[in-house]
This record gives structure tokens, C-alpha cells and sequence, in this order.
């Protein structure tokens, strides 16, 4: 996969992306308080994705492997793909039950693409943390867990994956549809820190 040469566009002059972004914002529980980043123009499953990130204005550590909200929607479907959440609220609070997991994961599915969890078979439900990088005293970072109960889908006719992970009170830490998988991986992880740092992106300077 080719992603090196991809680019980072300011939100300040490109404008291409707006129509992708207004139809995400529709849909997505962006929280309080981020505000846009960046915007990135990349490939996905050989389609142009818009990658958009948001920040926390103030924070300590609002870069890679920081607190942030992205998402990546397709330029030209206006598909959302996914989005991911990190976030200190997240580390504590009660998870949800696996059928709460159900429930909050065909919900999302179904508002994203009206009908997708429908086309989509569960695999299983099960625990699934993430990580996130905070400020832990003056100039010093320490990552914790944001635990998550994860409920992974096969799409037979799209021959890929979806799947959920839903945080402390049922909250949505990750999205992501439309994964395909031979012998592993094969689709771009825009949403993933650890792929940017190998492949390029910007997450701030936080």
C-alpha cells in the first residue's frame, strides 16, 4: 500500500472537504470540547478518504497516542468509515453487559447506514481495551487503559468486517466498517496512532 506520499491540507484554506465533514458531523456524537485539527487526504481500500482530527484545545497531550476524535469518511460516497475516541473521561465507569453491547453497537450501525446491522453477522462480543497518553504531572505523560467490550461483525456479500467497541457507560470508543482481511490486515488504519507514526500523519504537536 502506497501511503507515504498522501497529504495534510490546513483547515484554514482547503475547502474540498466540507461536504464530507457536515454530513459526518450529522451523524457522529462529536463531544465537548474538541475543535478540528487536521484534515488529510488519504487512500483506503484504494478509495480517497477524507481523515479528519479533532483536539482539545489547552491539553498537554493532544498528539499521536493523545486525546483526540477522528474519523474517516469516503470523498465521494460521503461513507463513514469510522471514527475513534480517546479520551481520559473514558477510563473509568461500568461497562456494558453484552447484550447492552448489542444494543448500543446495531444502534450505531443503523444510524451510520440505515439497515447496515442487518447485513452484517456477529462474530462475538468481548472485552477489548484501548490506550491513551495523558498528562501525569508537570511535563510527564504516562498511558493508561480505556477499557471497552468489543462486538466484531462479518459483512458476507462485502466479504469484510465491522465492528464496535463500547466503552464505560456506553459510550463508543471505536467504529470502523468496510475492514477487509487476508491472512490479516489488509485495509489502512487511518484511526490507529500507532499507523501514523509509521506512515505519516499529523496529530499536533501536543
Amino acid at each position: 500500500m502506497n501511503t507515504r506520499t498522501e497529504t495534510t491540507y490546513s483547515v484554514e484554506t482547503e475547502h474540498g472537504y466540507r461536504k464530507a465533514l457536515e454530513h459526518a458531523l450529522g451523524l457522529l456524537p462529536l463531544p465537548d470540547p474538541y475543535t478540528l485539527h487536521t484534515v488529510q487526504l488519504r487512500k483506503q481500500n484504494s478509495a480517497d478518504v477524507w481523515l479528519f482530527r479533532y483536539r482539545k484545545q489547552g491539553e498537554t497531550h493532544s498528539g499521536l497516542g493523545g486525546e483526540h476524535f477522528s474519523f474517516v469518511v469516503e470523498k465521494d460516497s460521503l461513507a463513514i468509515l469510522g471514527y475513534t475516541w480517546k479520551d481520559q473521561s473514558l477510563r473509568s465507569g461500568p461497562l456494558p453487559t453484552p447484550e447492552e453491547t448489542k444494543a448500543s453497537a446495531e444502534a450505531l450501525f443503523n444510524r451510520i447506514e440505515p439497515g447496515l446491522s442487518e447485513r452484517l453477522q456477529n462474530l462475538w462480543i468481548d472485552r477489548h481495551d484501548e490506550t491513551v497518553t495523558i498528562a501525569d504531572g508537570p511535563n510527564k505523560q504516562a498511558e493508561y487503559v480505556i477499557p471497552g467490550m468489543k462486538y466484531k461483525c462479518y459483512g458476507r456479500e462485502s466479504d469484510d468486517y465491522a465492528w464496535v467497541i463500547v466503552g464505560t457507560g456506553g459510550r463508543i470508543i471505536t467504529f470502523e466498517q468496510g475492514i477487509r482481511w487476508r491472512n490479516g490486515r489488509v485495509t489502512e488504519m487511518w484511526l490507529h496512532d500507532g499507523w501514523l507514526r509509521k506512515f505519516g500523519g499529523d496529530g499536533g504537536n501536543g
